[in-house]
């Protein structure tokens, strides 16, 4: 696995559809939803992976939930393809700050 880590400068994220059983004058399947990611760190090349096709519970919705500016840390698998992890720091120093003032309450909110 590579870890990869810092600020976010882009993010786009794009659902796709692999063909997986293919019939007679079918271009392309439904069976398996994608999500093609491209981001870009500060400092590094732009990155193209994809979210595979049994992604952890939320990892769409937490690259989705990060923006510019954001400070990540991206697992990816050993190829460098898939997307194992995503972990946006900024957010989680946000939630922790708003827990210890007594602000919100984090039950229920555990990813």
């Amino acid at each position: 696995m590579t870890m990869t880590s810092g600020t976010l400068i882009s993010v786009t994220i794009e659902y796709f559809r692999n063909a997986r059983y293919r019939k007679r004058q079918q271009v392309e399947s439904h069976r398996t939803p994608r999500y093609r990611v491209r981001f870009e760190l500060h400092g590094q090349p732009p990155v193209e992976a994809v979210v595979g096709p049994n992604p952890t519970q939320y990892l769409v919705a937490d690259i989705r939930g990060s923006g510019p500016g954001d400070f990540v840390e991206v697992q990816l698998s050993d190829d460098g393809e898939y997307i194992v992890k995503w972990v946006n720091r900024t957010r989680e120093e946000l939630w922790n700050a708003l827990i210890e003032t007594g602000k919100c309450d984090r039950s229920g909110l555990e990813s």
